[in-house]
């Protein structure tokens, strides 16, 4: 083996060379002996060890917090934590990790940044709170990584009462040409996705899921003797099992019967075979410009559709979660029942509800358990928002594994 191509590949990054000298020859042949004695084979490169972060400038004090806390931590939401991190890197990223103790750079970021004049509200409070995880996370190593933090009433606020509660409504006109155009998307050109949206759509109307639950669900979660839906804790925010009924006569029902013969462990809102899908971000936006008649086609293949044109759109996907309620809620349903189906949390101005209206509160979604301020809520448009905002915990219910 020549000595070059044992000696190379173990010298120090940026540091390697040819040998140049005998005596660096027998040094190396003294290593090779020992790796052969040590049972290991010469040949194989070793495994190099990756540098650790510097963790007193902002970019590696980020890096380490998300592999040594998040990561192990099990997250559901690990990818969107990595994306709101590369921000604060991208601002913050070069200063020293003690810069972060001066609630002065970091409102600075708040209010001059380009990035929170381009974003919500909502979403840079997302972020900021990220920044602030990971600073309690390094006052609490040993020693501490940085001694004080910054969000405190007279530093960097999160004033979460300025955050605009969205009440977008969604008009039966508007669905019909979603659906419409789900229908037109069934083409090669949008790779036949239109029935599967079509889908899914139904689904975030009726269920009143969560994207991400919604995804998980498969068929033998659909029981079609109490036409519910089970939603196991495992797949759901709040960590809570919950079954959602359905009606056994309405539009979902036949999007489970047609699902249903892929078999039972085929996602009801997956692929045409049954396979899991994550995300469908690129479908919904053409879906939405289709709907609204602008034209799909984008600058360069792999580029984003019109962005402008989405933000005049104003339709999120979440939206149809919350129209869902909203149809419920003005359908007379008891609005406990529908923070039941919804699986939302509990706020300390709701009453906690009782064991004999929590049992079986599937089964009575149909029925007035009581009157409630649900009736007194039809047509008033503060109501848009009430079932956004009234939350209750849901019991657990026992779910096959």
């Amino acid at each position: 083996m020549p000595v070059n191509d044992f000696a190379v590949p173990r010298m120090e990054p940026n540091k390697q060379r040819p040998v140049q000298s005998m005596e660096e020859v027998r040094d190396w042949e003294r290593l090779f002996v020992g790796e052969i004695k040590a049972g290991r084979d010469p040949r194989l490169e070793p495994a190099r060890k990756e540098k650790a972060p510097d963790i007193m400038h902002v970019s590696g004090f980020l890096d380490a917090y998300f592999e040594t806390h998040l990561k192990p931590a099990g997250i559901r939401s690990l990818d969107t934590a990595a994306g709101r991190l590369k921000v604060l890197k991208r601002y913050f990223g070069d200063l020293p990790v003690k810069a972060l103790e001066e609630p002065a750079v970091i409102n600075r970021f708040k209010a001059e940044s380009e990035y929170a004049r381009r974003v919500e509200i909502a979403t840079l409070h997302k972020v900021l709170a990220l920044l602030r995880a990971s600073i309690r996370w390094g006052q609490a190593q040993t020693p501490p990584i940085i001694d004080k933090s910054p969000f405190h009433r007279f530093g960097v606020r999160l004033n979460v009462k300025a955050e605009t509660v969205r009440d977008r409504r969604i008009s039966r006109d508007e669905e019909k040409r979603l659906l419409d155009a789900a229908i037109a998307m069934n083409k090669w050109e949008h790779r036949w996705v239109g029935l599967l949206m079509h889908d899914r759509i139904i689904g975030a109307l009726e269920l009143c899921c969560r994207l991400g639950e919604m995804l998980l669900i498969q068929n033998k979660r659909v029981d079609w003797d109490t036409h519910t839906i089970g939603v196991p804790g495992h797949t759901t925010k709040d960590k809570e099992n919950r079954r959602i009924p359905f009606d056994p006569n309405g539009r979902l029902a036949a999007v489970l019967q047609r699902r249903g013969k892929l078999g039972p462990n085929a996602f009801v809102f997956g692929t045409d075979e049954g396979d899991h899908v994550a995300s469908f971000k690129t479908a919904w936006e053409s879906l939405l410009l289709i709907a609204d008649g602008h034209d799909t086609k984008r600058a360069k293949p792999g580029a984003r559709v019109d962005r402008a044109k989405l933000q005049q759109i104003d339709l999120h996907w979440h939206d149809l979660r919350h129209e869902g309620a909203c149809r419920l809620l003005s359908d007379g349903v008891d609005i406990r029942i529908i923070q039941l189906m919804r699986g939302t949390r509990e706020r300390a101005a709701d009453a906690a509800l009782p064991e004999r209206d929590r049992r079986g509160a599937a089964e009575r979604v149909g029925n007035q358990l009581e009157a409630t301020d649900a009736e007194s809520c039809r047509g008033r448009p503060e109501c848009v928002t009430a079932c956004h905002t009234c939350v209750t915990r849901s019991p657990s219910a026992g779910l096959p594994p």
